[in-house]
């Protein structure tokens, strides 16, 4: 393989990996190509549905996934199949009594909802169903990971989307790549303590700052005197910056660097024949503008009765999202604009 086709094919990898922002196709730069099959699992959805590809990007604060693992952050990648434009949908963790599609296996155990015995002081949250998953793999039977096929199937029953595929990513293996990157460009629009519960070491200030790997994991992760929503957005804006700073010019600077990055950055039921076209949807969505909106406990009506309203909210994003490429705006837009949140 030639180092000009090794460099193309870095980038595109890049592309999927960052465009955990975009399209959350989650591959992995690796030390030799042939690793590539043990991220992409295989048996995801190829074609587009309804005209859209769907991919939930699910985020692990820990590489061990498989120890008593939960899920951190959870948003849904909405790409238009043609232009690529992109709507991103973060979904809080602390969602509870959520609906299983009839499709799912998991709606056999929990035709109410996601609804625990002890459910006021115990109660069942969106960020268990990964080990959920885990715990019934044999409702999943051939699965490669069942844990990530229950995320996907609690996601579509919260947001009325049909998922193509999933990406786990392994929020630690960011902090490599980040480095691997010569660290990266990120605007703060309001400061943020860094620390522990009841310790402030220090606050990252308002304004331009250059992070290494372990710097933007503090900012992403920081939970002091901030909620989950805030939280999510300073994720989303430091992968945005991630893509931004992804060129040919950072690639060839950084080549070697990236090719021994972490191993263990994602997994995904990609499979590696859509791994291409994927590459080139993500370079088409960088050139318009991403919108986001969030699914949050407070956003909407309680009981299981919201989860019809979030389902309409959404399919509203999505209508919004697609009039945007008709050279239109709806009434009914209830995104933001991404990268005037992060201030890009």
């Amino acid at each position: 393989m030639t180092s000009q086709s090794r460099s193309h094919r870095l980038r595109n990898m890049l592309l999927i990996i960052l465009g955990v922002i975009l399209i959350a196709a989650g591959f992995v730069v690796s030390r030799a190509w042939a690793t590539l099959d043990a991220v992409a699992n295989g048996g995801g959805t190829t074609e587009p549905i309804a005209g859209r590809y769907n991919i939930a990007l699910l985020g692990s604060d820990s590489a061990d996934w498989r120890d008593d693992a939960r899920i951190d952050s959870i948003t849904v990648a909405s790409v238009d199949a043609v232009t690529g434009r992109t709507l991103l949908i973060s979904t809080s963790r602390s969602l509870t009594a959520f609906p299983f599609p009839a499709t799912s296996p998991l709606h056999q155990l929990y035709p109410d909802g996601y609804v625990c015995p002890d459910q006021e002081r115990q109660p069942c949250m969106l960020t268990t169903i990964y080990q959920l998953g885990l715990d019934h793999a044999d409702l999943y039977p051939g699965s490669a990971d069942p844990g990530a096929e229950a995320m996907v199937d609690a996601i579509e029953g919260i947001t009325g989307l049909t998922m193509n595929y999933y990406a786990l990513i392994d929020m630690d293996g960011f902090e490599g790549l980040i480095d691997a990157l010569g660290g990266i460009d990120i605007t703060v629009n309001q400061r943020v303590p860094i620390g522990a519960v009841g310790i402030t070491d220090y606050w990252i200030e308002p304004g331009s700052h250059h992070f290494s790997g372990p710097e933007a994991l503090w900012y992403v992760r920081s939970r002091i005197d901030t909620d989950d929503a805030a939280r999510t957005i300073r994720q989303r804006c430091v992968m945005l910056a991630m893509l931004n700073q992804v060129d040919p010019g950072t690639i060839a600077s950084h080549f070697f660097d990236l090719m021994n990055a972490a191993s263990d950055v994602a997994q995904s039921n990609v499979p590696i024949s859509a791994v291409a076209g994927l590459a080139d949807l993500a370079a088409k969505a960088t050139r318009w503008t991403v919108t986001t909106m969030t699914i949050s406990p407070t956003a909407s009506p309680t009981g299981q009765e919201s989860y019809t309203f979030i389902t309409a909210e959404v399919a509203a994003a999505v209508a919004a999202a697609e009039a945007r490429d008709d050279g239109a705006s709806s009434p009914a837009d209830l995104t933001q604009d991404l990268t005037t949140i992060c201030g890009y």
